[in-house]
């Protein structure tokens, strides 16, 4: 009896992480359409997917997530012009997430908030890698939804209000020589903006464990970028220093 209901759980296990890496790729996919399309002004909804350069509608045998931009050699079948490698490491990335948030909270709520947090985070990341952005509209979702997942675990605002207002404190403190004033308000820079944004996600009380991991994750990526520039011509965009502390927190 024992062993039977072993080996349920373990099918079980199993076929949920086939279901998280399937739907993981499935996001990743989607998300590689608005990395692409958002900084131009464009919705996923505007067009059928389409190559960036010569605008030729894709087939499904060119939309199969990982596998065609491997087969392809991320070049595209049509007019042969290469687009990034960020579209594929977004797909294994969010096909990575979606395993860990199920083998963490299974198929839960919780889990499918992460997920929506951490699409959107690696959207962000990957925009800043490719077009040097940091995207507001982006950012506004990511703190939809973390405002969505504090009050669901916290049942409160109180929590995510001052995590936020901690983030943005913070951020005014590390970065106070970039603050600039538009007429009667003044105006975070960007990576203060991230800040506030993180701290919102966390709450108040995961905001100081967050802050320390922050500023490990900040310093790795100031000395892998260094070396990516100096040998590969690779930078590594800030937003991910965010990304990889928040969720060790979140």
């Amino acid at each position: 009896m024992l062993s039977a209901m072993q080996t349920m759980q373990s099918s079980y296990m199993w076929s949920g992480i086939i279901w998280a890496i399937v739907v993981g790729l499935a996001i990743g996919n989607y998300a590689c359409s608005l990395i692409h399309r958002l900084p131009r002004g464009r919705l996923l909804l505007d067009k059928a997917p389409y190559c960036g350069s010569c605008g030729t509608l894709l087939q499904v045998k060119d939309l199969f997530p990982v596998i065609s931009a491997m087969l392809l050699r991320h070049h595209c079948r049509y007019c042969g012009v290469s687009y990034p490698i960020s579209h594929t490491v977004t797909e294994i990335l969010l096909a990575g997430l979606s395993v860990l948030a199920f083998l963490q909270y299974d198929f839960s709520d919780r889990a499918i908030l992460l997920i929506i947090i951490g699409t959107f985070l690696t959207i962000l990341s990957a925009i800043e890698v490719n077009e040097k952005l940091i995207m507001g509209k982006v950012m506004i979702c990511v703190i939809v939804a973390g405002m969505i997942l504090r009050t669901y675990l916290d049942h409160g605002l109180f929590n995510f209000v001052l995590g936020g207002l901690y983030g943005v404190v913070t951020g005014a403190i590390i970065w106070y020589k970039s603050i600039t004033r538009e007429g009667h308000i003044y105006r975070l820079p960007k990576p203060a903006e991230l800040m506030a944004m993180a701290g919102i996600c966390v709450g108040a009380k995961a905001f100081p464990v967050f802050l320390l991991l922050f500023i490990i994750s900040y310093a790795a990526i100031w000395v892998i970028s260094r070396l990516l520039q100096k040998y590969f011509r690779i930078t590594i965009p800030f937003s991910l220093a965010i990304l990889l502390p928040l969720f060790g927190v979140v």
